[in-house]
C-alpha cells in the first residue's frame, strides 16, 4: 500500500483487483457484521451471488472499517477504457478515508491500538476497497481480503483467517521446561503466495503443548505490491517482527525460545512451575 499525504495532487484512484470469483451484474449483495457461526468463527462479510448462480462470501483480514452506499456510478474515478477487462473489485490509491481513519486511531488510542500495537500499520498494511454491485457499492478498510464461494463447510478447510490443521506428529521447540508444538502450512508454496496477494497466509503457528486452542505466535506471509514480506504476531497482538520474503522456521525460532523461557521464569515466580 502506497503512504498517503495530504493533499496529493493525484487524487484517489480507484485500482481493479483480479479476484477469483466474478459477482452477478444485476443482484446486491448481503453484508453481515459480526456474525457468529456455528462453528464459532465471527466473520464480517459481503454474501453475493456469482456470474453463474452459486453463492460467494468475502472476508477480511484485520477489518477496521466497512460501509454500504447507495448508487450506480463509482465512488471514485478509474483509468478504466472501452476494450479494457471489466473488474468488481478495486483498491482506492491514495484513499482519504485511510487517512481519516489513521488520524482518528493516532490521536485516541496511539500505543493503546491493537493490544499496544503500532498505529502505523493501518498506512503500511491497510487498503481501502470497494465492490461494486447493481445500484450500491461496499467499502471496507483492512488488510486484506479472502474472495471464495461458498461450500457445505461455513468456513473452509483453507480459509486464511481459521488457524491452520494440527500435524499428526508436530515437531517441537522446547526451552527451559516448556514444549511448543510448530503447525506448518503444508500447502505448496506457490500457491500460497498466489493467495497472499489478497490476503496474509499462516506459515506456522507455535502452541504450547498443555494448550492445544491457545496459539502462542503465528507467522504469515503477504505479497504488496510485487514485495513478499513476512510477519511473526504474538497471540492476537502486534507484529513482533517483520522478515523480508518467505521467513523460515529457523528465522522465527530464538522468538519462541525466547517467549518460552519467559512463561517458564513467570510460572516460578508465581509458584506455577
Amino acid at each position: 500500500m502506497k503512504k498517503l499525504f495530504k493533499g496529493d495532487r493525484r487524487g484517489p484512484k480507484m485500482l481493479g483487483i483480479v479476484v477469483p470469483v466474478i459477482s452477478d451484474p444485476v443482484l446486491g449483495p448481503t453484508v453481515t457484521y459480526d456474525e457468529v457461526l456455528e462453528s464459532g468463527d465471527v466473520l464480517t462479510s459481503i454474501k453475493f451471488l456469482t456470474d453463474d448462480d452459486q453463492w460467494a462470501r468475502v472476508t477480511f483480514d484485520h477489518l477496521d472499517s466497512i460501509r454500504v452506499s447507495r448508487g450506480e456510478f463509482n465512488p471514485y474515478p478509474t483509468d478504466w477504457k472501452p476494450g479494457d477487462q471489466l473488474y468488481w473489485v478495486y483498491e482506492v490509491v491514495p484513499s482519504p478515508w485511510l487517512l481519516e481513519r489513521y488520524e482518528y486511531e493516532k490521536k485516541y488510542y496511539a500505543h493503546a491500538y491493537e493490544f499496544d500495537g503500532d498505529v502505523d500499520e493501518m498506512l503500511r498494511d491497510f487498503s481501502h476497497y470497494v465492490f461494486r454491485f447493481h445500484d450500491q457499492f461496499v467499502e471496507a478498510l483492512c488488510a486484506g481480503i479472502w474472495v471464495e464461494r461458498l461450500g457445505s463447510e461455513e468456513v473452509s478447510a483453507t480459509h486464511p483467517l481459521r488457524a491452520l490443521p494440527r500435524p499428526a506428529l508436530p515437531d517441537l521447540i522446547e526451552a527451559d521446561g516448556l514444549v511448543c508444538e510448530i503447525w506448518p502450512n503444508t500447502r505448496l508454496m506457490d500457491q500460497i503466495l498466489e493467495d497472499a496477494k489478497l490476503c496474509s497466509q499462516k506459515l506456522f503457528q507455535f502452541v504450547l503443548s498443555s494448550d492445544n486452542s491457545n496459539f502462542a505466535w503465528t507467522l504469515a506471509v503477504r505479497v504488496r505490491n510485487g514485495k513478499v514480506r513476512s510477519s511473526l504476531r504474538r497471540g492476537f497482538g502486534p507484529v513482533r517482527a517483520t522478515f523480508e520474503g518467505v521467513a523460515t522456521l529457523e528465522q522465527v525460532r530464538p522468538y519462541v525460545e525466547s517467549w518460552l523461557q519467559e512463561v517458564s521464569e513467570r510460572r516460578k515466580r508465581m509458584g506455577k512451575a
